[in-house]
């Protein structure tokens, strides 16, 4: 069925412009209150990198402008938008939401009802109503009619008199057939390791046997940048290209684990890993895919939380085979040089997606061009479509070139860390699940907090709430006290930018150890730091109250993390 004219009409009046979306799609994503809203995040720099991207945009001048709303205002005239899908009655709600001084709060908001006919809508800024605490612009959201719906969008910025940039025409399209392709994906084998588990996999996989496939990572795993989320993100993508290479019956025995929370780095990922992988003892993934490469910049231990998550994978009664899988930014950057020696290491096979199409960004149209980065990237940080299929046949290839090799004899169970694994041990406390002979007062954190990071996991419709089992602080000024008996603490609680939210100061055997403000993210988000990390086991006693001038605000600790 034709869908209309994909690219944007001429304006009435003619203007210098740039796009800022070209033919993105929207949709499939689920909200809490049952809605299919698709938010795309300007902030950040993410607004600059789609006038870079695909509007070509490189005068500094003109970039600086756009983050700010005030630079915004003098620099675009207008904002031309295409909405195209199937059903080309549907209605979509565009809502363009600017950030106030303290976050995604206090600013102005901007409705329009757009219909997904292919046509082109001009909205003239002079005609909005502007909040003078409008700081930058925060982001575009799309609201569909339904769960399933999907739709493309086109947008372009037609700038203000005086203001004049290069057209630029969208990209070639895609041959994922030709040789070039395929050169680019075998380009991401960074090491096979050793092959010996993931043989016997793919054995049992043939055989009809039970298997249970995993995806372990930030939000990239949970499937950002796809669209609808999960069905085209690279896990799923990598699960269904497993299934029709190596099952004989159409998959049936074969299981679907996905685990992907946005923001999160491995610090995090080794505490959720018995609840949202293992399920608490339900499930046991014959091979996890590890993705915290882009991730885990900001972590405290510089590897040794990563290498202690692959050993606790590792060691499981089970045996599973592990593959760490290394995306990357649109800056062309990643932590494969801190991570890859602890795949050699430990003999794990490892894919880098930045090795395979980052050389390729630089080549033009015929020249070994594959993809351009606005195809692969949805934003600064997750892929799109493209993208996540790039990453699903980096892995495929990966365990295709593992499953010719000749068989390996059984790996070492344990190797010399390259950083540590001090925390492989980890095991979670929280309102439900604590260690024998802990004592907890939670003081005046009496309340459950129900307004939790949530996300679709496996292949859900609906999101699940991170860390559900928490204590959040009510009324009265009793602090927070844990005693136990352990080597190394972390505390999880949970950032917010609603102003509600206050600091709290965090000691540790009567020494004041933290002072965390989970406003700093501004959002609602899971937060893991060390309190402390000691060879020796010991008794220990924390203890968390709000700071001072904040008592009248609330904190949630969403858990702990010990290793005994």
């Amino acid at each position: 069925m034709a869908l209309g004219p994909l690219a944007p009409k001429d304006p009435e009046e003619k203007r210098s412009g740039f796009y800022v979306f070209l033919d993105k799609e929207v949709g499939g994503v689920p909200q809490d209150d049952g809605t299919n809203r698709h938010v795309i995040f300007l902030d950040n720099g993410r607004l600059v990198t789609f006038a870079r991207m695909v509007g070509g945009v490189s005068d500094e001048t003109m970039l600086g402008m756009l983050t700010t709303v005030d630079g915004f205002r003098r620099l675009v005239h207008s904002i031309g938008v295409t909405v195209a899908a199937p059903d080309r009655e549907m209605e979509v709600l565009m809502t363009f939401q600017c950030y106030g001084p303290d976050g995604p709060f206090g600013g102005s908001e901007h409705t329009f009802s757009l219909r997904a006919d292919g046509a082109e809508r001009v909205i003239r800024l002079a005609d909005l109503s502007w909040k003078p605490s409008d700081c930058r612009p925060g982001q575009f959201a799309f609201q569909l009619p339904a769960l399933g719906d999907r739709a493309s969008v086109t947008m372009k910025f037609y700038l203000n008199d005086g203001y004049v940039v290069p057209e630029t025409d969208p990209d070639p399209s895609v041959d994922y057939d030709s040789p070039a392709y395929r050169e680019m994906i075998a380009r991401s084998c960074l090491s096979t390791g050793n092959n010996y588990r993931l043989q016997r996999v793919l054995r049992r996989m043939r055989a009809g046997e039970d298997v249970a496939i995993a995806f372990l990572g930030g939000s990239i795993t949970q499937g950002a940048g796809a669209v609808p989320t999960q069905e085209n993100c690279y896990a799923r993508r990598t699960f269904e290209g497993l299934r029709a290479r190596y099952t004989p019956d159409g998959g049936a025995h074969l299981h679907y684990i996905k685990a992907g929370v946005g923001g999160t780095p491995s610090e995090l990922g080794m505490i959720r890993y018995e609840r949202d992988i293992n399920r608490d003892g339900a499930a046991a993934p014959d091979l996890v895919v590890v993705e915290f490469a882009v991730n885990d910049s900001a972590d405290e231990t510089e590897g040794v939380c990563y290498e202690s998550l692959i050993r606790k994978i590792w060691r499981q009664p089970n045996e599973p085979a592990v593959i760490m899988l290394f995306a990357v930014f649109s800056d062309d950057w990643n932590l494969k040089d801190r991570l890859a020696p602890i795949g050699w290491r430990h003999e794990i096979p490892m894919a880098d997606v930045r090795e395979a199409v980052t050389p390729q960004f630089l080549c033009r149209p015929g020249e070994g061009l594959v993809m351009t980065k606005r195809q692969f990237f949805y934003d600064i940080y997750h892929p799109s479509n493209h993208g996540h299929r790039v990453m699903a046949d980096c892995l495929l290839y990966l365990i295709d070139r593992l499953d010719r090799q000749v068989p390996m004899g059984e790996p070492l169970r344990e190797y010399p860390p390259v950083y540590g694994d001090g925390f492989a041990g980890v095991r979670l406390i929280d309102r439900r699940a604590a260690c024998e002979g802990t004592e907890i007062d939670p003081g005046a954190f009496t309340l459950t907090d129900e307004d939790l990071q949530a996300v679709p996991l496996d292949d859900a419709a609906v999101n699940t709430p991170q860390f559900p089992y928490n204590w959040k602080k009510g009324p009265g000024e009793g602090a927070f006290r844990l005693t136990l008996e352990c080597s190394r603490l972390l505390l999880v609680f949970k950032d917010s930018a609603d102003e509600r939210f206050g600091r709290v100061r965090v000691w540790v055997d009567g020494e004041l150890r933290r002072l965390l403000d989970p406003r700093e993210a501004g959002w609602t988000h899971c937060h893991a730091v060390i309190l402390f990390s000691r060879r020796e086991r010991a008794c220990h006693t924390v203890e968390i109250a709000m700071d001072r001038g904040e008592e009248d605000k609330t904190f949630t600790i969403l858990g702990f993390a010990y290793v005994p």
